[in-house]
């Protein structure tokens, strides 16, 4: 009866907003039962705490503005050290264009080991006068040697002559670098005889240590035409001179021979050589080659082998 006027009197029974798990139960266990239900909330709220943070975070990452990427530095640009040089000597210095000499096998040189005067005395032994091997008095240092005119046959109904003239030149008493011989054939009739006695005062270089001319050099010299040859490191040149700056007759042939011997800096004085002077000299052992051949000076200078049959017989 007394419900239904409860009901009636429209009193509702008091109802909590809390959930089961947290409301207050009711029994002798409900304490314990409280607490339990306390700490599972607890660790709820802690999981949705953490799920919020991450999701936070993520935002935060992607989207925040870009970072903005630092420009790299100015390059320095140097002058150039080169700048105020030759363009040839730029190229040598960096190797823009190789040197072809350098590019090229190495080759034998072919230089004059004789005595330059006993070579002025040959020339002179064929028929062309020429003075010692002296001192040039206006080069200094230079040695050197020269032939009078050397006529060659009779004059022509004019007078002229053709004419031969040879200059031996060297850098120092024992070398001989230059070779001129000067062919004049003012006398077409006799210019023949003339070049038979130029390629005379050739063979006498040439033979003298065995060395055979090219034949382009032998052609050119017996043509008059120019020619500029090089044969183990010598130079050979045949130049014929302009007719217009002479005033000759077009028969008239004239032409200059000229053999340049290379100058060779690995080539070292015997003087090098000599023990300095507070060494004691070693006893001179006398060398002979293989065979038991001998070495001897003849008066020209050039040395020679012979064998030991040779000297018994002198």
């Amino acid at each position: 009866m007394a419900k239904d006027a409860a009901s009636r009197g429209g009193a509702q029974p008091g109802k909590s907003i809390l959930p089961a798990l947290v409301r207050e139960a009711q029994g002798p266990g409900a304490p314990v039962l409280a607490a339990m239900n306390r700490r599972r909330l607890t660790v709820r709220v802690l999981i949705l705490l953490a799920i919020a943070s991450g999701i936070l975070a993520s935002a935060l990452v992607f989207l925040r503005p870009p970072v903005e990427q630092a420009s790299p530095p100015a390059e320095v640009v140097l002058s150039d050290p080169f700048a105020n040089l030759a363009p040839t000597a730029r190229a040598h210095l960096l190797n823009e264009v190789p040197d072809a000499g350098l590019e090229r096998a190495a080759a034998f040189k072919r230089v004059f080991g004789g005595d330059p005067a006993d070579l002025c005395e040959a020339i002179s032994a064929l028929g062309v006068p020429m003075s010692e091997w002296r001192l040039d008095p206006f080069v200094a240092g230079f040695w050197y040697c020269v032939s009078d005119l050397a006529i060659i046959g009779r004059a022509g109904p004019d007078g002229a002559r053709s004419s031969l003239f040879v200059n031996l030149r060297g850098q120092s008493e024992g070398t001989l670098n230059t070779v001129r011989i000067k062919l004049n054939g003012d006398n077409p009739q006799t210019a023949p005889a003339a070049r038979a006695a130029l390629l005379r005062v050739l063979e006498a270089v040439g033979a003298r240590y065995g060395w055979p001319w090219p034949t382009a050099f032998r052609a050119a010299i017996e043509r008059g035409q120019p020619v500029d040859l090089e044969q183990f490191g010598m130079r050979l040149r045949v130049l014929p001179e302009d007719p217009g700056l002479t005033d000759d007759d077009a028969a008239v042939i004239r032409f200059n021979v000229i053999l340049d011997f290379p100058v060779v800096d690995l080539v070292a004085p015997a003087e090098l050589f000599a023990p300095f002077s507070w060494e004691a000299a070693p006893a001179r052992r006398r060398n002979r080659p293989v065979g038991g051949a001998t070495l001897r000076a003849p008066p020209s200078g050039d040395i020679i082998f012979s064998s030991p049959d040779d000297d018994e017989a002198r």
